[in-house]
């Protein structure tokens, strides 16, 4: 068997293997442990196979496994390879074309790739945001404050190829060994550029910049958001931190300590269960990052969209309205609400800020999707309510 067909037998192995629900990376782990006979080189290369499959699978659905594999690397493949030139050297002649051209040659639509497109959010672009999942979003990060000349004179000196997005915010490859050239969460932050802009709205609130206010991130996980608007605010906040998950508030302390936090309060909240709350402050600013679908990530993870139904859907919006439901009434007089998910489902977001806009008599304030298609990053939506 060559070579190429080795890694088209491997990977029809791995895709048969994954069991719908969990992260395929995981899956390919366990893969690679067990068959210790591939090289880095190899692992790349079935890894890759398998995740183009999962980009394109719903559209190639009625091809075998083995030809949708190779359709999928004639899809997502911009070169000449080698794989296609054994396998399919039709493909090979045709993957420099642009994604309408191979699409219209292999007789599919744009919108095929994404079939949830009617669940999407107003303002989305369907045909766009379907065809993201044919290519992996970039990897960022977000330089701390004061870093900022000394992580692109690294990055700079080391030759490493990056987009300096802000000032603040740069684009690297898939794979950048992060922790080899920086201090994690003390030099930079793993932070995806659309993330990184969901308090634009209270940066252009000056009276917010210019006292201490208390911040309560009721959802905060491993606290991404919480530095953000940290180092938004200069330092000048008492932070309130909650999660569900005991074993995240660890994280987040982790976090913390390396980003330079000291003065927090974390607790386990369960907000689904209002009485079970004890807090006796009101906050000028909540954080609400809900749990969703994360359907706006789903190019990063394709696989989600394999197995995902839309029930979910109605299941994540029951959970988001009680969640906000149970914060929004410790937020002060004059505070602001920030309702965010990184999904891009209609009823996830603009059906639940109306719902909490007639519920709470509170105003919209800002409301708008961060699209991530036309910069390969997340497509996240934030939402800004006051009283």
């Amino acid at each position: 068997m060559s070579r190429q067909h080795s890694y088209l037998a491997s990977a029809v192995n791995v895709i048969t293997s994954f069991k719908k629900g969990e992260p395929l990376v995981h899956h390919l782990k366990r893969f690679f442990a067990s068959n210790k006979k591939y090289g880095s080189k190899d692992r790349k290369q079935i890894a890759t196979l398998c995740y183009h499959y999962f980009r394109t699978s719903l559209p190639l659905k009625k091809l075998s496994l083995e030809e949708a594999v190779v359709a999928a690397n004639f899809l997502c493949e911009r070169k000449t390879n080698n794989f296609l030139e054994e396998l399919n050297p039709a493909f090979n002649a045709r993957v420099t074309k642009s994604k309408a051209e191979k699409i219209s040659f292999l007789q599919i639509r744009a919108t095929d790739f994404f079939p949830l497109n009617i669940e999407l959010g107003e303002g989305i672009d369907k045909e766009k945001f379907s065809l993201s999942f044919l290519e992996q979003p970039h990897f960022f990060l977000r330089i701390r404050p004061g870093k900022e000349i000394a992580v692109i004179e690294k990055l700079t000196e080391n030759k490493i190829l990056f987009e300096e997005i802000t000032t603040s915010c740069v684009a690297l490859q898939q794979g950048f060994k992060t922790e080899q050239f920086f201090a994690l969460n003390k030099d930079v932050v793993v932070q995806d550029c659309n993330s990184q802009r969901v308090f634009n709205y209270l940066q252009r609130q000056d009276v917010y910049l210019k006292k201490d206010i208390k911040v309560w991130d009721c959802c905060a996980a491993s606290g991404g958001k919480s530095i953000l608007l940290y180092d938004i605010l200069h330092g000048h906040v008492d932070l309130q931190v909650s999660d569900v998950r005991t074993n995240i508030l660890n994280n987040l302390r982790n976090r913390f300590k390396e980003a330079g936090i000291k003065k927090y309060n974390a607790f386990t909240a369960d907000l689904l269960q209002a009485d079970g709350l004890k807090i006796s402050n009101k906050f000028d600013v909540i954080i609400c990052d809900a749990p969703c679908s994360g359907s706006g990530t789903w190019a990063r993870t394709p696989e989600q969209l394999s197995f995902f139904s839309t029930e979910k859907i109605d299941e994540y919006a029951a959970m988001q309205i009680k969640i906000a439901s149970t914060a929004i009434p410790y937020l002060n007089k004059q505070g602001l609400f920030f309702y965010i998910t990184c999904s891009a489902f209609k009823k996830e977001n603009e059906a639940i800020v109306h719902q909490l806009k007639e519920n709470f008599s509170l105003q919209v304030l800002h409301m708008e999707y961060l699209e991530g298609y036309e910069t390969l990053a997340d497509t996240m939506f934030v939402a800004v309510l006051g009283k």
